[in-house]
């Protein structure tokens, strides 16, 4: 047969081609182009009848990932193959195919997936694989080698690739040739390809299958009346277009929800947990999750209180991750996700337009010196919530956590005193923080005696014995101190409340033989009798430490305890140059030390918390264009913004003394001087590592986060970083002042299109500021540098958990910049060594033993390794620690067939307040 031409203005090439050249085929390989639902579906049925099938497509995949795969062994590797295989399936937005294309598009999937699974009984097969981009480029070349008996063959190449569009619609032309020579040519083009191809994934396979049998709940009312997890959560972007959620999140979301669900028709009762989940976990998806599904299934607001740092951080993720409107609280109105401004009035401050409303813990702080803020706490506790979420909880606590008055009643602070109104107002309510224990177990049954209130599932009735706390010997059995061995006398701790029937397969019979509701709380001593005598035995193996309210109502896991399970991939970060801190110039120096002076000097006037007095002292550690500025600012005696959040109550510096505003001319003259003739020695640090190497890439090649807590210090370092490197730089910040700097030009870019560059692999160089930065997608960046250090080192170790997310395994470099003198420095040549061990034993750095620092530092006293040795043996001596929890859940929500309208669960949260609250 000679070469033959084919062109579809002249015929349709299925017809002229494809379907005379497939039947009577044993063996197909075909380059087919880019990977999508289409693949051949026009000729399915001509598929079934060839015996083995090969087809390799390409997509676009981060390089870094690629190799990452390719580097690891085992069953490591195939761990990380399927991560990187569901990323790929994720970016072709299948779901939003067959919105577009229906039947169609869902028939295409099923008849896809069947050949894919082949035919045991004839050992007919049909494998894909993928080829990512890195490897050969964009593969744009179609070809293909069709095998018959006799050893006959053909080979052809053209256009067209395998969709009933490109055969019977597009203009297409094919060339095909059966010589010899050109069939061994096509086929050793395409074994090349084959041989660096990824097969596709069970997780591919079985979404496939979902897609082709997909339907679609029409209304909110209709998942109401039968309010499954999967139909809500399956298509959020969460799962479409990032990682899924991961087991450990999944059963916190459904535990969570389905106690929720146990008590509708109960006022004021609902799901009360802490969440008490290490750095990196995931704990705002997991919230946010469980905000969503209440959110679409109750009419009643739900409420999120979080520190003003983070704010912004909730709205995003709420948005981006789960497709979740919201509306944060800003001091005078509320701000939607889409930056829509909705003023509110001193006669009505709940004017929430959205169903989730956002509010800083300043707003309580706050309240007796604002009349917008002090309005809105007093309206918030007039409303009635389905479910209220408190991020950072541990700054609920007590004055009196020292011996001897531990043992007397709380003295509350605000946030206390609110929080057990709040919790009166709303049916869920879930508290969340890494920290919940400090200084004293006592402040954990604080946390519960907030969620305790109206929902006696928690610490019992107020007979119970977990409803004392000025009893030490709760906390002496908790610690181990003291051991209760008889069954009758656990029985007197466990009667009140019950533990509900999911904590250990006893108390369903238990509560079966006592006639106990699910959602009965209460037994008496005389019950004990009318419990089998079996079940007393089973009582007496348990140890009253590890079944308690305690164990019950927190949860509690590590990330290093995940890691090792196999529940999560570990992502190493490693230190780069720790030992090698920035030299300071002598106009550094000189600023550090009048920095340092100025701080003591407001510490002897002013009852300010110790973080509003630092202010300059951190952001002239930060760089010399922030310290500058801020000294300006403070010589106006404008008020400086705490974008770290430390400090919410709005308190005042000013008026400055003359010794005060001496010390800020003199210091503002030394970083004018350095900033003009000398520039900043981070930026210059910065500028070296982003050019420097690791392991065989620079890091400007692996793809570059930088950290800064203040946006003068961030847009000063893009634009000293735009003038020396010849590479686009993101800006990325609050909504209204990210920045793309480019080609000499810098322009306000909305945020989205900077993930867009990152995720494209278009930006390698993003800078953040710590309240925008958090939750982006770190796959194509691939090292991370702190321009400043967060005096508290827990919000370090809370940036290193931002790049520890994701489920592709790698190394990611890092790298912390401080000065080799001033306060920074002492700090950390003190808590470096004992970081590891303060975290082993408290779950991360305690606030404790930063206000210690903090206020030793403005006494002009040091913190030495023996004070910190003493801070850590003082917790060692009580064996009291919050225990883990160790369930899972694997149900695959991403698989269901089933889901909820897009749209309508978008459109739930677009009401506002106005047509739902219920004040009293």
């Amino acid at each position: 047969m000679a070469l033959q031409r084919y062109s579809s203005r002249r015929e349709r090439l299925f017809d002229a081609f494809l379907s005379k050249r497939l039947p009577g085929a044993e063996r197909y390989d075909r380059i087919a182009g880019y990977f999508q639902s289409s693949l051949l579906a026009l000729a399915a049925e001509e598929f079934k009848a060839i015996k083995t099938v090969r087809i390799v497509c390409n997509t676009d995949v981060n390089p870094a990932d690629v190799h990452a795969v390719r580097q690891a062994v085992g069953p490591r590797q195939q761990e990380l193959k399927d991560a990187m295989l569901r990323m790929i399936w994720n970016n072709g937005n299948f779901p939003h195919v067959v919105d577009v294309y229906g039947e169609k598009a869902k028939e295409r999937l099923r008849l896809l997936q069947e050949l894919v699974k082949g035919d045991p009984a004839t050992g007919r097969s049909l494998e894909i694989r993928i080829v990512p981009d890195s490897e050969f480029g964009f593969i744009h070349g179609k070809a293909g080698v069709l095998r018959y008996p006799e050893d006959k063959a053909t080979s052809f190449m053209g256009s067209a690739n395998d969709s009933q569009r490109a055969w019977m619609e597009n203009y297409e032309l094919v060339w095909e040739d059966d010589d010899p020579e050109s069939i061994d040519w096509v086929q050793e083009e395409f074994d090349a390809l084959w041989e660096r191809g990824f097969p596709i994934s069970e997780f591919i396979v079985k979404q496939m299958g979902r897609l082709g049998e997909r339907t679609v709940i029409e209304h909110v009312g209709s998942w109401q009346q039968k309010p499954e997890i999967a139909a809500v959560l399956a298509e959020v972007p969460t799962c479409t277009e990032l990682f899924g959620f991961w087991d450990h999140q999944k059963y916190f979301i459904k535990k969570a929800f389905d106690e929720h669900r146990l008590y509708q028709g109960q006022p004021g009762r609902g799901a009360r947990f802490l969440l008490a989940d290490g750095v990196g976990l995931g704990k705002t998806l997991q919230l946010g999750g469980l905000a969503k599904l209440i959110g679409t299934l109750d009419k009643e607001p739900i409420l999120i209180v979080a520190p003003k740092a983070v704010v912004n951080q909730w709205q995003e993720e709420m948005m981006d991750k789960l497709a979740a409107p919201s509306a944060v609280w800003t001091g005078r109105g509320w701000l939607t996700e889409r930056d829509e401004f909705h003023p509110a009035t001193e006669n009505d401050v709940t004017n929430c337009p959205r169903k989730i409303a956002i509010v800083p813990t300043s707003v309580i702080l706050s309240a007796a010196r604002s009349k917008f803020n002090g309005k809105l706490t007093e309206d918030l506790l007039r409303m009635k919530f389905s479910c209220v979420l408190w991020d950072e909880a541990h700054k609920i606590r007590r004055g009196n956590v020292r011996e001897p008055k531990v043992w007397q009643a709380p003295e509350k602070n605000l946030l206390y005193d609110w929080a057990l109104k709040l919790s009166r107002q709303t049916k869920s309510m879930v508290l969340a923080t890494a920290t919940p224990v400090q200084i004293h177990p006592v402040e954990l049954w604080d946390l519960l005696a907030v969620l305790a209130e109206g929902n006696p599932q928690v610490l019992g009735s107020d007979l119970s014995r977990w409803k004392d706390a000025t009893n030490p010997v709760m906390f002496d059995i908790l610690a181990g101190r003291v051991k209760v061995e008889s069954p009758y006398e656990k029985w007197e701790w466990w009667k009140d409340p019950v533990p509900g029937e999911e904590e250990r397969d006893v108390f369903r019979l238990i509560r079966s033989s006592l006639n106990l509701e699910a959602t009965e709380d209460t037994a008496s001593n005389a019950d004990f009798d009318q419990i089998d005598d079996f079940d007393q035995e089973e009582l007496a193996q348990i140890d009253l430490r590890e079944l308690n309210p305690f164990t019950i109502r927190v949860i509690k896991r590590s990330r290093e305890r995940l890691e090792q399970e196999g529940k999560l991939v570990k992502i190493e970060l490693v230190p780069v140059d720790d030992d090698r801190p920035v030299v300071s110039t002598h106009s550094v120096r000189q600023a550090l030390e009048l920095a340092e002076e100025f701080s003591q000097e407001l510490h002897k006037k002013a009852s300010a918390a110790g973080f509003i007095k630092t202010a300059l002292q951190r952001r002239v550690g930060s760089s010399v264009y922030a310290g500058l500025k801020t000294a300006e600012r403070m010589l106006e005696e404008r008020e400086v913004e705490d974008e770290e959040g430390l400090d919410e109550t709005g308190e005042s510096l000013y008026p400055l003394t003359e010794i005060e505003r001496e010390l800020l001319e003199r210091l503002r003259s030394h970083l004018a001087r350095q900033w003009e003739q000398e520039g900043d020695p981070k930026f210059d640090r910065i500028l070296e590592t982003l050019t420097s190497d690791f392991e065989g890439e620079t890091w400007l090649k692996l793809g570059a986060l930088i950290f800064s807590q203040y946006y003068d210090s961030a847009y000063a370092l893009c634009e000293f970083l735009a003038n020396n490197l010849d590479t686009p730089i993101g800006l990325y910040a609050s909504s209204s002042s990210s920045k793309l700097f480019e080609d000499g030009k810098i322009q306000s870019v909305d945020r989205e299109l900077l993930k867009e560059k990152v995720k494209t692999g278009v930006l390698k160089l993003l800078v953040g500021t710590d309240a925008a930065s958090t939750g982006l997608n770190l796959q194509t960046l691939g090292s991370l540098i702190n321009l400043d250090l967060p005096w508290n080192p827990t919000t370090l170790e809370q940036r290193k958990g931002r790049v520890q997310r994701g489920t592709m395994g790698k190394k990611i470099p890092f790298c912390n910049l401080r000065y080799d003198e001033g306060v920074e420095e002492r700090l950390f040549n003190v808590l470096t060594g004992r970081i590891q061990e303060i975290t082993n034993i408290f779950g991360t750095v305690p606030d404790f033993i930063t206000d210690r620092w903090v206020k030793d530092m403005l006494e002009n006293r040091e913190l030495s390794e023996s004070d910190l040795v003493t801070l850590i043996s003082d917790q060692e001596e009580s064996p009291f620690s919050v225990k883990e929890t160790y369930e899972y859940l694997d149900e695959e929500w991403e698989n269901t067939a089933e889901v909820l309208n897009s749209r309508e669960a978008v459109a739930v949260f677009l009401n506002g307040w106005q047509n739902n609250k219920k004040l009293q």
